[in-house]
């Protein structure tokens, strides 16, 4: 009686563990998707914009909607997306220097939320306004 018990309480335990695993498994699927999709919606917009010449740079990145992607990762996943499309590095040249320890997340978001113009004021000043160098 004693084994039927314990196999019993086994076969329920392990269906629980898979359930979970299921579980686990298909969140980790959907947050992979809903990444790639915030990134693949701003790199569409951006890409739209350099084929129309309507702008480019910060600006295009800041008009396409880089405030609404989720991490510092998701941008430069997007970054690496428009350079691997033979566009120029759309945060300039110097990107190496400029944005060494700067939280390009917190940077996008300050510029969204105040009405910040990329092509009126030096990158410089909108990183030391927005807070975002570490």
């Amino acid at each position: 009686m004693t084994n039927e018990i314990l196999i019993g309480i086994g076969g329920l335990v392990l269906s629980i563990l898979t359930y979970l695993a299921g579980v686990w498994q298909t969140e980790r699927r959907h947050r992979k998707e809903d990444r790639e999709v915030r990134v693949r919606r701003v790199f569409d917009n951006y890409m739209d914009f350099r084929r129309t010449n309507y702008t480019g740079g910060y600006d295009g990145l800041q008009k396409a909607g880089i405030a609404t992607l989720a991490s510092n990762d998701e941008i430069r996943q997007l970054v690496e997306l428009v350079v691997a499309h033979g566009e120029a590095h759309p945060l300039g040249s110097s990107h190496a220097t400029v944005f060494q320890n700067v939280d390009l997340l917190k940077l996008f978001r300050f510029a969204a939320e105040k009405p910040v113009n990329f092509l009126r004021r030096p990158i410089e000043e909108i990183i030391r306004d927005s807070g975002a160098k570490a």
